[in-house]
């Protein structure tokens, strides 16, 4: 999946508890969703649940770069992180939070 894997360096709980399925999530919907549009999912393994919204899309010498907020639902704690994700030359997204 072009645009699928995402390149984390995430702080807080939610760099520590997304796993690749989760960063896939991410990455697809860096890739596809519209600025301004939340996509939502919930990792069956885990039961955490996340929520990725595209803030800012514009393009830089090396291609597309994303702001973002995403916010997850980490046992039972709600967290909120801001960034920045670029797309690097496979294809795959990198997240930096804010």
């Amino acid at each position: 999946m072009i645009g699928g894997l995402v390149g984390a360096a995430i702080g807080g709980s939610i760099g520590r508890e997304m796993d690749a399925r989760d960063r896939e999530y991410a990455g697809y919907a860096l890739e596809n969703v519209r600025t301004g549009v939340p996509s939502t999912w919930r990792n069956p393994d885990t039961g955490y649940k996340y929520e990725i919204t595209p803030t800012e899309t514009y393009e830089t010498q090396g291609g597309p770069c994303r702001e973002y907020t995403l916010e997850a639902m980490i046992g039972g704690k709600p967290e909120t992180i801001y960034g920045t994700a670029c797309r690097q030359a496979d294809g795959s997204w990198k997240m930096e939070q804010r």
